[in-house]
């Protein structure tokens, strides 16, 4: 049975489904949930099926979302929440992320205040990350944490502004890619510094990225403009390096040509089939998809809220 690509898009009314044809050339826009509450995020865990959206509500108290039949229907789960005493109260989820496949019960959320929380029991239940809080300096795979932000070939070599996209490779281990708030950098296996990977890019300012899931020297970025966070002079335009951030191409047949768009740190992710998908959000409420690793683009969604995130979940 040939696999099909299903996208989850956040935004700032709801979440929204499109659910894509064998060959992913037809889709169907279901929603919106949850409507009219901001998703921060809404993440597939390709281990058990599950859906988990970052449901941030300005009254009423934001919560986390879990659907185990593919978005036919959700169920809360019980909240984050710091330790007894904490000056601290959970306000939001930014980021909802499925464990290793070795640990099939594990899933991560980033909140408001920033904290890192683990569910060991598939999202049902939330415990802070306690070594992250309290910031030891020592590494053992995850247990404790140490800070790691040397950077190779930058003005500032020991300091990130902050990171608006961190990815790991998913099949490469210590193969890593990094947007921050003003350049990007490439890391691989056994290196210990991150390398400044920007020239060639026309800003050195962003939000989304992604990494192709085989191909270990392959990434891709949205630049903006800085000061506008559009794409503007420029124009909207992916971009892609083959040769790990020291070459970078514009990818933009099919895009409106200078577009002053905008996609944000969430807004931009990958299929696993073969050629890869590639699809992006923006803030005007379009979705946009190329089939072919980039080469060509087409609008599969439009007239949605601004889109705040976009997953692509490949389903058997």
């Amino acid at each position: 049975m040939a696999k099909k690509v299903t996208l989850l898009v956040g935004t700032k009314k709801g979440l929204f489904i499109l659910r894509g044809d064998a060959g992913r050339g037809s889709w169907v826009c279901e929603g919106p949930e949850f409507a009219p509450t901001p998703i921060h995020h809404a993440a597939y865990d390709p281990r058990d099926g599950s859906m988990y959206a970052a449901v941030n509500s300005t009254w009423g108290g934001s919560r986390i979302e879990i659907s185990r039949d593919m978005g036919k229907t959700w169920k809360t789960s019980k909240n984050p929440a710091f330790p007894e005493g904490s000056d601290r109260t959970f306000y939001q989820t930014w980021h909802i992320e499925p464990g290793h496949a070795q640990t099939p019960n594990v899933v991560w959320a980033g909140t408001e205040p920033a904290a890192l929380f683990k569910s060991e029991d598939r999202g049902e239940t939330w415990s802070i990350v306690r070594s992250l809080d309290d910031q030891p300096t020592t590494t053992d795979g995850g247990a404790t944490w140490a800070q790691d932000n040397t950077v190779s070939g930058a003005e500032r070599p020991d300091v990130f502004m902050c990171i608006h996209k961190l990815l790991a490779h998913p099949e490469a281990s210590g193969v890593r890619f990094m947007r921050v708030h003003e350049e990007v950098y490439w890391r691989d296996p056994g290196e210990t510094t991150w390398r400044f990977s920007t020239p060639g890019l026309p800003s050195n300012f962003g939000f989304a990225a992604a990494i192709h899931p085989r191909d270990q020297k392959t990434a891709y970025v949205i630049p903006l403009d800085g000061m506008r966070r559009t794409a503007s002079p420029f124009g909207i335009g992916v971009y892609r390096t083959r040769d790990k951030g020291k070459t970078w191409d514009r990818l933009d047949k099919g895009l409106p040509e200078g577009a002053p768009l905008e996609s944000v740190r969430e807004g931009m992710h990958n299929d696993r089939l073969d050629p890869m998908g590639l699809y992006f959000g923006t803030a005007n409420g379009d979705v946009w998809a190329s089939t072919n690793e980039g080469e060509n683009w087409k609008r599969i969604a439009q007239y949605l809220p601004y889109v705040t995130s976009v997953h692509a979940a490949t389903i058997d």
